[in-house]
């Protein structure tokens, strides 16, 4: 079975970084993602901009994103390191299967603990369903960072369509946390 890698595994986390979104994994199959959440069908590029009252980034250059995420102290991990995955899938996307195929998971406790500014994570995902080993590593996640204070809550997922309702809930949880979806 074809081993595939996460795309963006040499990204390098700033250490000055605030907000750290998690996603599940892009992998290094896909084409035409220059970074996180670079799929065609994927939002976050329009919607997280927009929270705070920002122009739209969904199709900007890197360095465009790049200003915005130091701009907001923003940057991003996926859970899953590597995949392994019958021959002839290596394109699946779909979450529950990249999830039954999983053989190395990123150590997000270690970056958590290494980001001493931290103050929330964001998990781009509403529901666990058809995604157990995910909810495993979210549900361990959430309790280290119940422990050293830090926000922990799930988005609305950015991929399929836009609505201003979606926006909405990543504002009210981003920008003026009184909303919190908890893993």
């Amino acid at each position: 079975m074809p081993q595939i890698l996460h795309k963006f595994r040499d990204h390098q986390i700033a250490p000055e970084t605030e907000i750290l979104i998690l996603g599940i994994f892009s992998g290094d199959t896909e084409d035409g993602t220059d970074f996180f959440y670079g799929r065609q069908r994927t939002f976050l590029w329009h919607l997280l901009p927009q929270c705070w009252a920002e122009e739209p980034l969904k199709d900007a250059a890197l360095e465009e994103k790049r200003r915005f995420m130091a701009a907001h102290k923003i940057d991003f991990a996926d859970l899953i390191h590597g995949i392994k995955v019958p021959a002839g899938e290596e394109r699946n996307v779909d979450d529950a299967f990249i999830d039954s195929s999983a053989t190395e998971w990123k150590d997000i406790l270690t970056i958590i603990d290494s980001l001493p500014r931290l103050k929330a994570v964001y998990f781009t995902r509403k529901t666990f369903n058809g995604i157990p080993n995910t909810k495993k590593q979210l549900t361990a996640i959430a309790a280290h960072c119940q422990e050293k204070g830090i926000r922990m809550c799930k988005l609305e997922t950015p991929a399929k369509f836009y609505s201003p309702e979606k926006l909405q809930q990543w504002k009210d949880t981003i920008i003026s946390q009184k909303t919190c979806l908890r893993p």
